[in-house]
């Protein structure tokens, strides 16, 4: 049994994001024109900008346009 737990543990897999590119980004760190798109995504999934994630973009913007 200690065997096979030994095993499982030394096979870790590889993280997922190394392979598809860098991490997220914070809103912070975004520029105009990737808040825009982040919120053309947004709209189009949920169907609004009423989630706290695109309020948060929508004052980002403000801020940046200001």
């Amino acid at each position: 049994m200690a065997e096979k737990k030994a095993e499982k543990t030394t096979q870790a897999p590889a993280p997922a994001q190394s392979e598809s590119g860098p991490k997220k980004k914070k809103i912070n760190e975004l520029s105009l024109a990737e808040i825009e798109a982040r919120l053309a995504e947004c709209q189009e999934k949920q169907g609004g900008l009423l989630s706290k994630y695109a309020r948060q973009l929508v004052a980002r913007k403000r801020a940046l346009s200001a």
